[in-house]
């Protein structure tokens, strides 16, 4: 009994850390919908509105490809923030669904250029240094997409804030209706978008 006691609490306490994942990849499963930044418009989008007038993209097209990727790798190097000022960011993470981790991982890991016959290095590889990372809750059984990818630098704008990490309480059978212990747990935290600039997102269609 207290073998299976003991396995439900770890459990309990696993669902808390992986509800904070979830929550936290929210910003990414709707950041080309419902997340926005500063500027009223969707995290990745082709309409940031510049502060000297005019707008900026942030916003690549197609699927996960090796030109793909380095078209969105050219347009995070050249983008600008909202002051019209070219940042120079350069390609840190490829964050991608379970669905896309073996061609993510292929394209940036091969010793040379992945999919071809070619006898050319891999810049990923060798020149940029880029990260894989993936998330299973970036994918379609979480609400996410099974084809968006995301490119992001090393000083992207998307926070984490946790304003209280996780909190468990145990309420002693005297005060509940069946006469059962109740044991909950809690937190307060949220991920959001402070600046669009250093990320670059793609639907992947």
């Amino acid at each position: 009994m207290f073998g299976v006691w003991a396995e439900a609490v770890r459990d309990f306490a696993d669902k808390a850390r992986l509800s904070q994942d979830s929550n936290a990849f929210n910003v990414f499963r709707g950041g080309f919908t419902t997340t926005l930044t500063h500027d009223g418009v969707a995290l990745f989008s082709a309409s940031h509105t510049l502060l000297g007038g005019g707008t900026a993209s942030n916003l690549a097209s197609g699927a996960l490809n090796t030109d793909n990727l380095f078209t969105a790798s050219k347009q995070l190097m050249e983008q600008v923030d909202q002051r019209g000022v070219i940042r120079g960011n350069a390609p840190y993470i490829l964050l991608v669904p379970a669905q896309l981790f073996k061609t993510a991982t292929e394209i940036t890991d091969s010793a040379l250029i992945a999919d071809t016959g070619n006898n050319a290095i891999n810049i990923y590889r060798s020149a940029m240094g880029l990260r894989v990372m993936f998330s299973p809750y970036l994918g379609s059984a979480a609400g996410g997409s099974e084809t968006a990818w995301f490119l992001l630098a090393r000083n992207h704008g998307i926070r984490r804030v946790v304003r209280q990490g996780i909190q468990t309480g145990l309420m002693s059978w005297e005060y509940t209706d069946n006469r059962s212990y109740v044991y909950s747990a809690n937190f307060r935290e949220e991920a959001y978008a402070v600046d669009w600039a250093g990320a670059v997102g793609a639907l992947g269609t």
